[in-house]
């Protein structure tokens, strides 16, 4: 069996950061503060992985301004033309002409990314962000 060989790290944080970092770990499960950040260390390197090459299924989260003209078809258009599997759309009017929209993607990572940047492109999109939910073709998660 391989020997694992640890690196010790030392890093400063806020008292206020630091205390929610213990309720954190309270609640967790970890038996102690290095394991915590470890596997904290280990998912954003199997999410960053997969977000650029690997299978993801996640959601896109558009927040719109309705005065401009047309935004929510130009929205749907630039979806279909992506050619990503949409898995499912919502959408919620809100207050001041707003919408907002969460659109159900599976595909390639930087396909995804690259459809968040053309969404963010359009007139009228104020906000538009992707989460993974699953990184379906990843191992690790």
């Amino acid at each position: 069996m391989k020997e694992t060989v640890l690196k010790r790290i030392s890093f400063s944080i806020e008292e206020e950061l630091f205390d929610q970092l213990e309720i954190l770990l309270a609640q967790s499960g970890y038996d102690n503060r290095s394991e915590f950040i470890r596997d904290m260390i280990r998912k954003q390197l199997t999410r960053k992985q997969c977000s650029e090459s690997g299978k993801v299924i996640g959601t896109v989260s558009v927040l719109c301004n309705l005065k401009s003209s047309g935004i929510e078809t130009k929205l749907l258009q630039t979806i279909d033309r992506s050619g990503l599997k949409t898995l499912g759309v919502s959408r919620f009017a809100l207050e001041n002409d707003l919408s907002t929209t969460m659109i159900s993607v599976e595909g390639i990572g930087c396909d995804i990314r690259d459809l968040v940047y053309s969404v963010r492109k359009l007139k009228g999109v104020i906000q538009a962000e992707f989460v993974i939910t699953s990184a379906a073709g990843c191992q690790n998660n």
